[in-house]
């Protein structure tokens, strides 16, 4: 069985994980996620130096990613997409790319090597919940027939108190998977048994060791079911 996944090294450890998130990018939005589809299936040209800007490898790299056809193959020969939507924000420069965070956010050290005049201009939007939704619905259009499989974020809290945003988000794409028949995984319910400082590390963005054994566990039972 072959497994594309949609998301971030949260999910990486799934058995089957063809590894086409590394060799591109970790998605968080839906609108990245479809971009990417898009880009997979040979529909859209990214050209410089958005690809590079669009694409964490290519980020982290300081490289330029081009399509060809072991990549389309091994989009095209999965059997099941996995994605994790963790973010409802668009990073866009000029209306044309959904652009990955790394090359802007001042967090980090890779916006050094981003265009001043993209770092100038570049925007960030917030999406609303209908446009997720038609998002959802139409990645899952996109894909068919093959399956598709939704993974939010872990519902971590700060200072006792849930993040109004992932909050909102995760609720979400709970609601609008049961409104279709999505298959639905919310690693909060999974890792349930533990505490949060023991699958969670201090960022809230990312598991401990243990969060990333117990939830991979859990998503490789899952499948083979």
């Amino acid at each position: 069985m072959s497994i594309t996944l949609f998301g971030t090294c949260r999910i990486n450890n799934i058995l089957g994980n063809n590894n086409l998130n590394n060799l591109l990018n970790y998605t968080h939005s839906t609108k990245e996620v479809i971009q990417l589809i898009r880009f997979l299936k040979g529909e859209l040209v990214i050209h410089e130096p958005y690809n590079k800007l669009c694409f964490r490898t290519g980020i982290v790299k300081n490289k330029f990613i081009y399509y060809n056809d072991t990549i389309n193959k091994l989009f095209v020969d999965t059997d099941i997409f996995i994605i994790e939507i963790c973010s409802s924000k668009k990073y866009i420069y000029n209306n044309n790319f959904y652009l990955h965070h790394l090359c802007v956010d001042k967090r980090f050290g890779f916006w050094n090597n981003t265009d001043k005049e993209i770092l100038n201009n570049f925007r960030i939007e917030k999406q609303t919940d209908k446009e997720i939704e038609n998002d959802i619905l139409e990645i899952q259009k996109m894909l068919y027939p093959k399956k598709i499989i939704i993974v939010s974020h872990y519902n971590a809290k700060k200072d006792g108190h849930y993040i109004n945003s992932r909050n909102h988000l995760i609720n979400l794409l709970d609601n609008i998977c049961k409104k279709y028949t999505i298959p639905f995984i919310n690693p909060t319910t999974v890792l349930s048994s533990y505490s949060q400082e023991q699958v969670m590390t201090s960022d809230l963005g990312h598991y401990t060791d243990f969060g990333i054994k117990q939830f991979s566990k859990y998503m490789n039972n899952f499948l083979k079911s």
